[in-house]
């Protein structure tokens, strides 16, 4: 079954006169001579909840690490909030911090985000690296650690905490950022029932406070949860009563 429409026709929050946060116009990417994303062409709108769904392999990973600049288009366009996000754009380091600033990422593996000796060396790093004054940074490192409710993990080595408290670490240093979007890579994976249970609260409630999230996950119930439309990426094309979109079918 071919869907024609657009996730504007879906879903419109906003005016239709203001120009979409992110554009991905015939998005091609290849590792090597494997495809990853074929001819993509996706809108999302500033305060919008969209869930990429579909098979392992389908290019899910690789369409967020290209909306958050790690990859770059081998054919067509991407555009976040109006500029152009390509090789050369990215060469510039004030236009890359200020995308980083906006836009963050939440690895679906935790180990592969945390790299610091202690919990507030990492929540403070990435202030750091805006060359935000130092008060500001410990202002962020509080505001955060008490958002997430990791206080007593500040002086820990992320190395030693569990499987929930790195993804809460995780979180925490993507939000020291006030990023605009958040992506998630399958958030909810390895997590144990009630961590799973505190995340999906806490995803509700940045999308309540009118963050945009564009979440990859297999799992129907944090989809549901979240959705304001979905992409099914590859040949999966279940679902057809909710309001969705195919690319790369």
């Amino acid at each position: 079954m071919t869907h024609t429409h657009t996730p504007q026709s879906l879903h419109r929050a906003h005016p239709a006169a203001q120009p979409s946060l992110i554009e991905l116009r015939d998005f091609c990417y290849a590792y090597d001579e494997v495809i990853a994303l074929r001819h993509v062409d996706l809108d999302i709108d500033a305060g919008d909840s969209v869930v990429l769904m579909g098979d392992n392999g389908s290019g899910k990973s690789t369409l967020l690490k290209a909306l958050v600049g790690l990859i770059f288009p081998q054919q067509g366009t991407y555009r976040f909030d109006g500029k152009e996000v390509n090789e050369q754009t990215m060469r510039d380091s004030a236009f890359a911090k200020r995308l980083h600033q906006r836009i963050g990422f939440i690895f679906q593996d935790s180990d592969a985000q945390l790299f610091c000796p202690t919990v507030e060396d990492e929540i403070a790093f990435g202030p750091r690296q805006m060359q935000l004054p130092e008060q500001e940074v410990q202002r962020r490192v509080d505001d955060t650690c008490a958002l997430l409710d990791i206080e007593k993990l500040r002086a820990r080595a992320p190395y030693n905490l569990s499987g929930g408290e790195k993804k809460r670490v995780a979180i925490a240093c993507v939000l020291s950022m006030n990023p605009d979007v958040l992506c998630l890579d399958e958030p909810l994976a390895g997590l144990d029932a009630k961590t799973r249970s505190w995340l999906l609260m806490f995803l509700r409630q940045l999308k309540g406070a009118g963050k945009t999230l564009v979440i990859a996950t297999h799992d129907q119930s944090l989809a549901d949860e979240l959705a304001d439309f979905f992409v099914y990426v590859g040949d999966f094309h279940g679902y057809e009563d909710r309001p969705h979109v195919h690319i790369n079918a």
